[in-house]
Parts: structure tokens; sequence; C-alpha cells
């Protein structure tokens, strides 16, 4: 079972990986600032329920980010503004 993140934390995990990712910092001649996570319509076939759009940003770099946006998916979902305290 996944844990529940918000998008700021699912952001931060996703940013640190990319960060500490040698690979992807040889690739890129910037630095990498990875967007939100978006709610998705409806749970993935694997049971994710969001995703980060940066297509077409980090050219080099993207096959990598999307094997850790892959990762971080497969351990953390969004969680809803409920359940997290947030008033909706």
């Amino acid at each position: 079972m996944r844990d529940l993140a918000s998008g700021a934390e699912i952001q931060a995990m996703v940013q640190a990986r990319v960060d500490a990712d040698e690979a992807v910092q040889a690739a890129s001649d910037r630095k990498i600032i990875i967007p939100m996570p978006k709610p998705t319509a409806s749970e993935s076939a694997t049971g994710c329920n969001w995703t980060i759009h940066y297509l077409g940003q980090f050219p080099g770099c993207e096959t990598r980010i999307d094997d850790i946006v892959e990762i971080v998916q497969n351990e953390v979902n969004l969680a809803p503004p409920s359940l997290l305290g947030v008033a909706v």
C-alpha cells in the first residue's frame, strides 16, 4: 500500500531524487526544477493517482526523470486535501 502525501511533499521527494541522481546532473546544463504533481482523473492501472508534467522541459534527462517519477509513484499517492487537514 502506498503512503499518502501532499503535492508539495511529492514534489520534494522527486526533486531530492533528481538532485541526487548523477546521470541527470551530468546530462543537464541547468538546475532542474520539478513541477508540482497533478491529480489524474482516475487511478492508473498501477494504482497511482498523480502525474508530473515536464515533457520538453529537460532534454536529455527526461527518460531518467521518468524513471525517478515512476519510483515515487510506486511509493506514494496524492492525498486528498480533506486527509491533510486542508479546508476544501
